[in-house]
């Protein structure tokens, strides 16, 4: 696909619905989806058998023409689209009965707004795109459904090695518009290829036919669902049922719990949206872990369960994405341990952040397992095999939702999207042929499975396994070197319990509260005080020579606490860490500058978890291994040189408040008498500053 029919389609489709929505004859969400659907349709229809790059292609006065709706530009435009709608339904059976709904002028005038843009690529579902962006305020924002990228379905189709012609099927228990059932479609056609055998569409429609299946609550999405295949299939089939895939299914319906080979699903996530029912939560052992009464679960948590449940025990696999919180999160790791007792782990991709932006920023993982042929009380231990592992750069659009392309040697953008989920695939081919996955993508590796089940909080996101520390591995086979436990050389390392804030007013006997943002900074600037008899207040105040590490939002700043700020009180956003009273200064030294350093940073990042805002636990830092050379000489270097750079702050500290203090009362003079603020807070900052500034 061209750089022309790429760019900005989103936008294009965003105009039109806003267009109709305000000035159209029809103006309800699913009416306007529907119409556009059918021009899109005919678009296609139009470039497949015109063989022109585009269905719409129009002078620059034409255009403008249109958009004003001349009567004698717009009425050939419309005719035209008209008589190709006769066409589809005649051709592919599609829309029987119906006719285009909107008026000449306003069909005209989306046709304006596809000028230049080529609808009918696989490399994208055009159809389903269109359905996101008109559903996206409204449908979406009230249950979380959220539509997968087309990159990433046909990812899925990869890692479950979708085999039709080898006896699988493929389900989708929440189907949206159908994409990842499209992919499989796709991935029929590739096989056929690869294996030399044709596939006219008649064959090709009985293969769907047997093996492609899917459900959707939602009976307007299951209709567009619908209407997608069979679009591209040339024929009125239905693959997508209306059904609710939490409640038990029903003897007739073409889903069997324990039967299917292959699923795929993109479940609804959210933390708005909760499951209180307690007649579906009591079918689910996710929604009570501790065999108590069953509590309120978002659905992708149940979904997850029902995936597993649909798949046939022994053989069947599922590709699901999950949110990030899931495969990481310490208040989650109920879910990954049933995951590990009731399937294999056979695959995780920690997708792009931009995957499923601009509709949300949620950071999400594809993961693919394999059912069990029978539940394990416990985690298998001694499970042997590997798991492939990926973190893929680029998703092939920004966070605004607009396309990236690649750039050339040169600098010049090329008509190429950057995306690497092909060349994930192509590790995951290579990981299956026993080769490194690295060597054809940098960023896929693989597990043991043994290393998986050995983490005490059993995360299973790509991104925790991939930033092991390289240092670690290696050094702890080299003379004259140790790997320490920070814990081991804490007193504690903790953050205080969130609570309420009692601001007050600068004064004498308040003291300065700092957020994680301040914790680098030489001239505290605060208008956030806490008053000294605040019951709360010991929890939160830091003491010299404890250091401090960001915890959530940005995570992993690191910073040591001065002289200067003995007795400042420091959010609960930030993680404090008291080195042992007797540890060696020279180790504290290095462990602060470690955490500083590239090696350090990665070694952070590690403990990331959230799937929209990054978060790190005090128990991770204490379980995190400390490269430390044995030698005494090589540590002093270290903390001379940090001793240096504390004192040099200790000085810039008291340096920038006295400045601050004597520019506010060369301003203060130049103000009027009506206009003077109150006291300054810095003069008490600064006050409270120098009792503690020793120098």
């Amino acid at each position: 696909m061209s750089n022309i029919a790429e760019h900005g389609f989103d936008a294009r489709i965003k105009r039109i619905y806003d267009h109709l929505y305000a000035n159209g004859s029809v103006r309800t969400p699913i009416g306007i989806a529907s119409e556009v659907d059918k021009l899109l349709r005919v678009a296609a229809l139009i470039e497949g058998s015109g063989g022109v790059f585009a269905a719409f292609s129009f002078a620059p006065a034409v255009r403008t023409a249109i958009e004003r709706g001349e009567e004698r530009f717009v009425q050939p435009v419309a005719a035209e689209v008209r008589d190709g709608f006769e066409s589809l339904k005649h051709s592919s059976k599609l829309y029987q009965g119906e006719d285009i709904r909107l008026t000449d002028k306003d069909l005209a005038w989306c046709c304006a707004q596809l000028d230049g843009v080529t609808v009918s690529s696989v490399s994208r579902d055009s159809f389903g795109d269109a359905v996101e962006i008109f559903r996206t305020s409204w449908a979406k924002q009230s249950s979380g459904q959220f539509f997968t990228d087309g990159r990433v379905t046909q990812l899925a189709m990869s890692l479950l090695r979708f085999d039709p012609f080898s006896g699988d099927d493929l389900i989708d228990i929440c189907s949206g518009t159908g994409g990842f059932l499209l992919a499989g479609l796709d991935r029929i056609r590739q096989l056929a290829v690869r294996r030399g055998v044709e596939t006219p569409s008649i064959e090709l429609l009985e293969i769907a036919k047997r093996t492609l299946r899917g459900q959707e609550v939602d009976q307007d999405i299951c209709d567009l669902a619908n209407a997608s295949l069979s679009g591209r299939l040339g024929h009125q089939e239905t693959f997508v049922r209306h059904g609710d895939s939490l409640q038990p299914l029903q003897r007739e319906q073409h889903l069997r719990e324990g039967s299917h080979l292959c699923a795929a699903s993109n479940p609804p996530f959210g933390t708005k949206i909760t499951i209180k029912s307690l007649d579906i939560l009591s079918r689910y052992e996710l929604a009570a872990p501790d065999g108590r009464r069953p509590t309120p679960r978002s659905p992708d948590v149940l979904l997850l369960e029902q995936n597993v449940r649909m798949l046939k025990p022994g053989t069947g696999r599922l590709a699901i994405v999950v949110p990030y919180q899931i495969l990481s999160g310490p208040q989650t790791r109920y879910i990954r341990d049933w995951i590990l007792r009731n399937t294999h782990l056979e695959a995780v991709v920690d997708l792009p952040p931009e995957t499923f932006q601009p509709h949300t920023g949620t950071k999400t993982s594809l993961i693919v397992v394999r059912r069990r042929a029978s539940p394990q009380d416990d985690i298998d231990t001694s499970e042997d095999g590997t798991v492939f592992m990926s973190t893929p750069k680029w998703i092939g659009h920004d966070r605004r939702g607009q396309p990236v392309y690649r750039r050339a040697p040169d600098g010049r953008h090329t008509t190429t999207i950057l995306s690497d989920m092909e060349s994930v695939a192509q590790a995951f081919e290579g990981f299956l042929r026993a080769e490194t996955p690295s060597t054809i993508h940098p960023e896929s590796f693989s597990v043991r499975n043994a290393d998986v089940v050995a983490d005490s909080d059993l995360r299973l996101n790509a991104r925790y396994y991939r930033d092991r520390s390289a240092v670690e591995e290696t050094i702890s086979q080299r003379k004259g070197w140790e790997i320490v436990r920070l814990g081991d050389l804490s007193e504690r390392i903790f953050f205080p319990t969130r609570f309420k804030r009692n601001y007050v007013g600068a004064s004498e006997r308040a003291v300065p509260f700092l957020g994680g943002a301040n914790i680098t900074e030489l001239l505290v600037k605060t208008d956030k005080w806490i008053d000294k008899s605040d019951p709360k207040l010991p929890e939160l105040i830091v003491r010299p020579g404890w250091l401090l590490i960001t915890r959530s939002g940005t995570t992993g700043i690191v910073s040591s606490v001065p002289q200067a700020w003995n007795g400042i009180a420091i959010s609960e956003h930030v993680i404090r860490i008291i080195p042992n009273r007797d540890s060696d200064p020279s180790v504290i030294a290095w462990v602060y500058m470690y955490l500083r350093s590239l090696e350090g940073q990665r070694a952070l990042k590690r403990g990331v978890f959230g799937s929209v805002i990054d978060e790190i636990t005090p128990e991770f830092v204490a379980d995190m291994r400390i490269p430390i050379p044995k030698a005494a000489g090589t540590r002093a270097k270290i903390q001379t040189a940090v001793a240096v750079a504390e004192e040099a702050r200790q000085r810039s500290i008291a340096s920038f408040v006295e400045a601050s203090i004597q520019l506010e009362k060369v301003l203060s003079r130049t103000r009027t008498k009506s206009s003077m603020p109150l006291k300054n807070p810095l003069d008490h900052i600064q006050q409270f500053l120098n009792s503690m500034i020793s120098l």
